[in-house]
């Protein structure tokens, strides 16, 4: 499946700038692109990737989901799965990266920007369930941050299942770093 294209103008530039960050930083995990683009399939310990833990947790208190899924079709066919629990989450590939907001596995962070640099990360936010409105710029929801939880409509990261935390590798990038990286992304 081919992933869809970005719809608006890329900076080549600042997109090719953006590749080479992203192999020097990213591809270990996430992989490389293009014709001769390989992607790792690497799991992620929990020590290294620190996000939220809830989602794999989940899978040593649920053997018998464990046994099911072991048992079942995702087993069967030209690229058999198996579910073998471990602390830690694979990290994805990235095609069509700049569409597939919120972000983390727990969509807990609503664009790349917030992704790749966690200090702005929103304690409490809401995009509009209405009215819904996708940034193409920064790639991910527009959103609206808030005080305080609210309702079921503003995402809480202070639950369990929830948090933001975690994947703070773009932290060490610079701001014009980061905006490079994004701007390869839409390639993808």
């Amino acid at each position: 499946i081919e992933a869809p294209k970005y719809p608006k103008d890329i900076n080549q530039a600042m997109a090719t700038d953006g590749q080479k960050i992203f192999e020097a930083t990213c591809a270990k995990c996430h992989g490389t692109y293009g014709a001769d683009g390989k992607y790792p399939n690497l799991l992620i310990p929990e020590s290294i990737i620190q996000t939220d833990s809830a989602l794999f947790t989940a899978n040593y208190s649920n053997p018998q989901f464990v046994e099911w899924f072991n048992k079942s079709w995702f087993t069967t066919g030209d690229h058999p799965a198996k579910l073998v629990p471990y602390r830690g989450y694979i990290a994805p590939p990235l095609d069509g990266v700049w569409v597939t907001a919120p972000y983390l596995h727990n969509g807990s962070v609503p664009n790349l920007e917030a992704l790749l640099n966690s200090k702005i990360r929103p304690k409490y936010w809401q995009r509009s369930f209405s009215n819904p409105s996708y940034n193409f710029e920064i790639p991910g929801w527009n959103y609206e941050e808030k005080s305080a939880p609210g309702n079921n409509e503003v995402y809480n990261t202070t639950l369990k299942g929830f948090s933001n935390e975690g994947h703070y590798f773009g932290d060490k990038l610079s701001d014009k770093e980061r905006k490079a990286v994004i701007e390869y992304l839409k390639t993808l």
